[in-house]
């Protein structure tokens, strides 16, 4: 018996350790592609005078409106082709006044309606294949719309789902809120057919915005009280929680780019440190990416698009 255990245990640590080397392959990878490819360009929606906007940044700092005319644009996310899915109002549409509805905007511009009927605006997310999913906020559900745009339900019983990413194995990882003493909120991780295990129990304290995976495959976890989390991979023990850095006001929406930074939004228009985009170097320093101050702008939320490797 004692020796099956050490075999067991053995086998867990080469796993591990093989898991930890892919990843370290698939960070190499990403950095040739990087110096052989132009960067990524990011996507920002928010708001101007004009109304709601989506901003493109290239990687030279260099800021121009990418799409305009949105109602309140809130999360989007960009499949592997460049089109950009944003959750926005739609005032009147199909006769229902309010109604939030997902928008697809192709690499030249041009927008049609790729899904509507959902409850109140929250986050997306994109897998590998090109399938949409959206998190109902008021509605507990995270639904999966094929390319074709075609719904159905992936995930249920949640209390207001919010943040999603997926890991390089193809699981969606989704941040369900607290609910004061009714409901715990958790990080749950679906499997691609859907079946869930806990993959932490978050604080009461913890007001969850939004998720994002490092190449190394730590998850990230932005709080509306100003933390981002890190949830590291957990080779010596079970993903340890620790404060990777913070923003001076609410950390609303993440993403990693091709370099290694971390892109954060700083949402509070109250206050003279809002509303900017915060940058941070893989040790957690901190410094200005943009300023919605310098053009009378407000930023939501942020997306890339994804990288080829290791997807």
């Amino acid at each position: 018996m004692k020796t099956k255990l050490i075999n067991k245990k053995f086998t867990s640590g080469v796993g591990r350790t093989a898991n930890l080397l892919s990843r370290i392959a698939c960070l190499g990878a990403a950095i040739l592609i990087c110096t052989s490819a132009s960067a990524q360009n990011l996507f920002v929606s928010g708001n101007d005078a004009a109304g709601g906007e989506i901003y493109k940044f290239t990687w030279d700092g260099g800021q121009s409106i990418f799409a305009s005319g949105l109602i309140k644009p809130w999360d989007l996310a960009v499949d592997r082709q460049g089109n950009v899915f944003v959750m926005a109002f739609c005032r009147d549409c199909d006769g229902v006044p309010s109604k939030v509805v997902i928008y697809k905007i192709t690499p030249t511009g041009a927008r049609t309606t790729f899904a509507s009927g959902l409850g109140y605006p929250s986050y997306l997310a994109v897998d590998s294949a090109g399938n949409v999913f959206a998190a109902d906020y008021n509605q507990g559900v995270v639904y999966e719309y094929k390319p074709t745009g075609s719904r159905g339900i992936f995930a249920s019983g949640l209390y207001h789902p919010v943040g999603m990413a997926f890991d390089n194995s193809g699981n969606l990882f989704v941040a369900d809120n607290n609910a004061g003493n009714l409901h715990q909120g958790s990080i749950y991780k679906y499997a691609p057919n859907g079946s869930r295990v806990t993959f932490a129990v978050l604080e009461r304290s913890d007001q969850p915005a939004d998720l994002a995976f490092d190449s190394m495959g730590n998850l990230y976890m932005a709080d509306l009280g100003g933390n981002i989390y890190r949830y590291d991979l957990g080779i010596l023990r079970r993903y340890p929680r620790t404060i990777f850095g913070s923003v001076p006001n609410s950390a609303q929406s993440l993403v990693w780019d091709s370099s290694g930074n971390l892109l954060v939004v700083n949402a509070d228009s109250a206050n003279d440190n809002a509303n900017a985009i915060y940058k941070f170097s893989t040790q957690g320093v901190r410094s200005m990416f943009a300023s919605g101050q310098t053009l009378g702008e407000s930023f939501v939320c942020l997306a890339f698009q994804p990288l080829a490797c290791c997807q």
